[in-house]
């Protein structure tokens, strides 16, 4: 009995230094990455390029609170549009075949919300329902872990760099083509934009295989833009 009783209070007092070590991450994470003047951002724009499937495109990005995203790639010759408004989303293609705009089906709306969120993926996670538990450390050992399960029961592990407490990568278990699969985005090329450390750089693996990668050359904040951008596509 002596030792089960020593157990739990063991137990108990590693449970209280996990949690005071997260909320330390968390609180020089916010610190780092300016997450009181990202608060105050309403809109952000960026372009740059893509390239994925051996293809190189022009790429434009939009977002803007609450929870809505636009991004436009040119392929073959025509404008790929994928947009989310808060609560649908479409797809519109014609150069690939999608000659009509294209609801999203439940997982690429689960995509969607995460694309349109301007905020760290960690901030203000109680009243949005999530939950943080401290993971341990990268593979590489460069940085803290963070398990967040979604208050719809959604997982994912953030890593925040040991040197500066920027994000450096994103992993998931997403559902492609019908197989479930693993996703690491990473995020490098920090520069300051209006006081704000911002990833210049995105790049997306699927079972470790480089499959896209996002190239920044602009990125604005608060620009006035048409609330029309982030309805469902006009078909041209």
């Amino acid at each position: 009995m002596r030792k089960l009783i020593i157990s739990f209070v063991l137990a108990g007092f590693a449970i209280t230094l996990g949690a005071q070590d997260l909320d330390k991450i968390l609180s020089d994470h916010y610190k780092a990455s300016a997450q009181d003047k990202i608060s105050q951002i309403k809109t952000v724009t960026m372009t740059g390029k893509v390239v994925a499937m051996g293809m190189e495109s022009a790429l434009t990005m939009y977002q803007a609170r609450p929870s809505k995203f636009r991004m436009e790639m040119a392929i073959m010759g025509s404008d790929m549009i994928t947009v989310f408004n808060g609560s649908k989303g479409w797809l519109y293609a014609p150069g690939m075949g999608i000659a009509q705009p294209q609801e999203m089906g439940a997982e690429e709306l689960k995509n969607a919300v995460s694309q349109a969120n301007i905020d760290s993926p960690l901030w203000d996670h109680e009243a949005k329902g999530n939950q943080l538990v401290l993971a341990g450390m990268s593979d590489d050992g460069s940085a803290y872990k963070v398990k967040l399960t979604t208050a719809e029961g959604t997982e994912m592990f953030i890593c925040i760099s040991k040197e500066n407490y920027l994000l450096t990568k994103i992993l998931t278990n997403q559902v492609v083509n019908g197989m479930e699969s693993q996703i690491e985005m990473e995020f490098k090329d920090y520069k300051n934009v209006k006081g704000i450390p911002t990833a210049h750089y995105m790049g997306t693996k699927m079972g470790g295989q480089v499959i896209s990668t996002f190239t920044f050359e602009s990125i604005e904040y608060n620009k006035d833009l048409d609330p029309a951008l982030f309805e469902k596509p006009a078909v041209q």
